[in-house]
């Protein structure tokens, strides 16, 4: 059996790290907010530039690489080995979760009451933007930051055929591989993921046992959300241990059936002409705006949307985004760089097109004709009852309810099934091109990622400080982000830079391996990075 040698002092740094950070918060619950919001409040409002200004430059450099020459470069040269519909259900239901479904029924109300750029709030302007801000947040840019990262980590994998599937090796065209920042990469790295994983529970739990509630009539309690994370750890552990055939693709696939029928039902019986007319409305507003929305830093009128949201979003996408590029690296085998970055890009908006659209729009039009008040009711019922009962508000409704509720465990299951497949290949230093992590490191980071929430669920822990936390973590993992693009650069010109598009396009239909693994050594590691425990699986 292969020996794995298992990074334990970055798991075992980061654990302390979280158990230290959720201590705080269950121990001084509003103490921990205050304090961390301050911090999130001074990142978004003083740095904003700073992340606006990463946001664009990814944009840029994606387009600039996928029709450059070394967009033709094929990552691996085997075939690709998913479909393409296989291929990109994977990558949306990794990426999106359970919290798509609750964002976008009501993220609009959000931006009809606090709009942007000095419109009145509730009026038919702020009604008019509210939507073309969803595509925009959640659109291109978005998945742009998720394709970006998804490149180093893939070239250094599948074309150079090195080891390692973590964030510090797409860094290692800069930072050579050096132990001391290997584990301080992967430490941000772990902590950013199990923060977002612990904000999937807190929002996807509680909306999932208010569709119950609903719908069948059972508690809506701390007991049933125990039940809940407990029935979800082991379905998603189950498509883990099964594999990304087995496992992972058929609970995708299953899931984007369900997603295209829930859809489909809201679209024909939630007002079909509205939600066509204010879609294609909104995705003009969108395009036509596009770059006064990306360069918008609010230098003279401060209205704080640009802060609240704009960069909160840019940050909360790029501390999340390396949980998600380890494993499209993954699943990514066989296809060219432009396919890749093309395709995440174009599938990512399309999907945000489609569930925006269609849930938005639904609910927009029930606050405009009157027929529920979103505004009024936000105030005194909780977000997760809102959307119960305007999904119940449907034909069939409490049926509709459950199918609701299914596709939502599907798209939990689904992210969560990615989170630990990406932590334990992060966690590994001599993983393979063909080979997955060990069950045993899987089950070990299943139970991680659903004890931790669980305790913070039963101290009632705020969510308003772990959105914090993801925040704050955006500064660290910037940077990593700009490493791996520079790491990239480096690779690709040493690599092809002396070769044509016509020589690149030649080279890549030779089903040889472009280079040896032996071919690319790293600095001589230290004496205790090589005398590190390896576990055997």
């Amino acid at each position: 059996m292969k020996k794995y040698k298992i990074d334990k002092w970055a798991i075992i740094i980061t654990l302390a790290l979280v158990a230290a950070f959720s201590v705080y918060i269950i121990l001084m619950p509003a103490a921990a907010t205050e304090a961390l919001n301050k911090i999130r409040v001074f990142i978004t409002t003083k740095m904003g530039v700073y992340f606006i200004l990463i946001t664009i430059g990814i944009f840029v450099f994606n387009f600039a690489v996928a029709f450059s020459k070394f967009g033709n470069i094929k990552l691996g040269k085997d075939k690709p080995e998913y479909k393409t519909f296989s291929w990109i259900a994977m990558i949306f239901c990794a990426t999106m979760g359970a919290g798509l479904l609750y964002w976008a029924v009501l993220e609009w109300v959000y931006y009809y009451i606090t709009p942007p750029i000095g419109i009145t709030p509730e009026s038919i302007a702020a009604a008019q933007v509210a939507v073309s801000y969803n595509f925009f947040h959640w659109g291109v840019p978005a998945w742009g930051i998720y394709a970006i990262g998804t490149i180093p980590l893939a070239y250094r994998f599948y074309v150079r055929r090195q080891e390692g599937l973590s964030l510090a090796n797409g860094c290692e065209g800069v930072t050579g591989g050096q132990p001391i920042w290997n584990k301080i990469i992967n430490i941000v790295f772990i902590f950013g993921i199990v923060s977002g994983i612990i904000l999937s529970f807190g929002t996807g739990i509680p909306m999932l046992v208010n569709n119950l509630h609903t719908s069948l009539g059972t508690p809506d309690n701390f007991i049933m959300q125990v039940v809940m994370v407990i029935a979800v750890t082991i379905f998603f552990t189950a498509s883990s241990y099964a594999g990304l055939d087995k496992g992972t693709k058929f609970c995708s696939d299953s899931t984007i059936y369900l997603c295209f029928f829930l859809l489909a039902y809201v679209f024909i019986f939630g007002g079909p002409q509205f939600q066509l007319e204010n879609t294609i409305k909104s995705f003009g507003m969108m395009i036509t705006n596009f770059v006064p929305m990306i360069t918008e830093t609010e230098p003279i009128v401060k209205t704080g949307f640009t802060a609240d949201w704009t960069v909160f979003y840019w940050a909360w996408w790029i501390t999340l985004a390396p949980w998600m590029w380890i494993f499209i690296a993954k699943i990514s085998r066989g296809r060219t760089i432009k396919e890749v970055i093309l395709c995440i890009t174009g599938a990512g908006l399309l999907s945000t097109i489609l569930f925006f659209g269609v849930l938005s729009n639904y609910g927009l039009q029930l606050q405009l004709t009157g027929s529920f008040n979103f505004v009024e009711i936000l105030q005194t019922q909780s977000p997760e009852q809102v959307i119960s009962t305007v999904i119940a508000a449907l034909p069939f409704g409490r049926i509709i309810l459950l199918v609701w509720f299914l596709t939502g465990v599907m798209l939990l299951i689904t992210t969560l099934d990615s989170a630990v497949f990406t932590l334990s290949a992060a966690s590994i230093k001599n993983i393979r091109d063909d080979e997955v992590p060990p069950n045993y490191l899987k089950l070990f980071w299943a139970i991680v990622i659903s004890a931790i929430p669980l305790c913070l669920m039963f101290a009632k822990a705020p969510l308003d400080s772990l959105k914090s936390a993801i925040i704050i973590s955006a500064l660290p993992v910037s940077v990593t982000l700009i490493l791996c693009v520079v790491s990239l650069y480096k690779w690709l010109k040493k690599d092809f830079g002396s070769l044509t598009r016509a020589q690149i396009i030649e080279k890549e239909k030779d089903p040889t391996p472009d280079f040896d693994p032996g071919d690319f050594t790293l600095p001589e590691q230290d004496k205790k990075s090589n005398k590190e425990e390896s576990l055997t699986e």
